[in-house]
């Protein structure tokens, strides 16, 4: 191959790679839905006040955005500053609850990325590869792990990101996300919200996420991962233990703040204080918050929960 053809072959390269990595079809959305007409978990999530907040706002950007992720085109949201010029901003990736397309991030997300973002932060979200006609087959963080991933990898090329400073939430299966991750990559903080750090359990407590359900609306409805996972009977141990952050607490790296409610009926308390023995175990750097107050996710209309992890992100800031 002559020089020249050589440098063209690389140029060409080098654009392909970058295409694999950037946001796309990024488009400008609004929180327009009043607040009379959202849903009835939307309204136990933010009060009125907290909502108009987040729907008037003319600092941040909501944003809708796509992404690559093994070659699959993954949606997600942000809520970034419009006034970013010549500045470095900490990002926050935030994991979300649910199952397939329950739970799937939409528009009635954005006041918590609101309530983030004028902390100080820019907040990149993902909706995971198993939505729309796939949210049936979710695997609850097998190969939708790498989805958080690549989008810490793309994130990082984002200009305008302070790279030194990336943090990351969960809430729920969100927070299981959080721990898989974190066993890859070491971020400067991190915080889980009523999060599963033990599928077992969680597999005792309510089998559905085994077995599946059928009684929701069909897009809503779930096979469960005996019927998803290959060989699910022989391989049953092995599947649980990847998702149980308690069975590899060890490879946890980044600072983890544990926030659950003692009374959570969706997911066991018993699996975060478990976390916090076997982080402890290892010597890990964390901290644990249990409220005595019935709740799954901790709104921060009810908790201080989300002025716990900005403190927290903010005391792991590097300048």
């Amino acid at each position: 191959m002559k020089k020249n053809q050589f440098l063209i072959f690389l140029m060409i390269l080098s654009l392909q790679v970058f295409s694999q990595t950037e946001i796309y079809n990024k488009i400008e959305i609004e929180l327009k839905q009043p607040y009379e007409e959202i849903s009835s978990l939307g309204k136990y999530r933010y009060d009125s006040l907290s909502y108009l907040e987040a729907q008037s706002q003319k600092q941040f950007i909501y944003e809708k955005f796509s992404y690559k992720s093994d070659g699959l085109e993954i949606e997600g949201l942000s809520c970034i500053p419009k006034n970013r010029k010549g500045k470095k901003i900490p990002v926050i990736i935030y994991n979300r609850g649910g199952t397939g397309n329950y739970g799937r991030l939409s528009e009635e997300d954005l006041p918590d990325f609101y309530w983030l973002a004028k902390n100080g932060f820019a907040v990149f979200a993902s909706n995971y590869r198993f939505v729309d006609e796939l949210g049936r087959v979710d695997q609850v963080g097998g190969d939708d792990v790498n989805d958080v991933l690549n989008l810490i990898k793309l994130v990082k090329e984002i200009e305008f990101v302070d790279t030194s400073n990336i943090f990351m939430m969960g809430i729920s299966r969100g927070g299981q996300m959080t721990y898989q991750s974190l066993k890859e990559i070491k971020l400067n903080a991190a915080a889980v919200l009523g999060g599963v750090a033990d599928l077992e359990l969680q597999a005792k407590n309510r089998p559905i996420f085994i077995n599946g359900w059928s009684d929701l609306e069909e897009e809503y409805n779930y096979k469960g991962l005996q019927n998803i996972l290959p060989d699910f009977e022989n391989n049953k141990e092995h599947y649980l233990n990847m998702r149980s952050a308690v069975k590899w607490a060890d490879q946890i790296n980044t600072p983890v703040y544990i926030l659950h409610s003692r009374q959570d009926g969706r997911v066991s308390v018993m699996g975060a204080i478990e976390m916090a023995r076997q982080l402890q175990l290892h010597k890990k750097e964390f901290k644990l918050k249990i409220y005595d107050k019935k709740s799954h996710s901790l709104p921060y209309s009810k908790f201080d929960s989300f002025q716990e992890i900005v403190n927290w992100f903010k005391s792991h800031l590097k300048f």
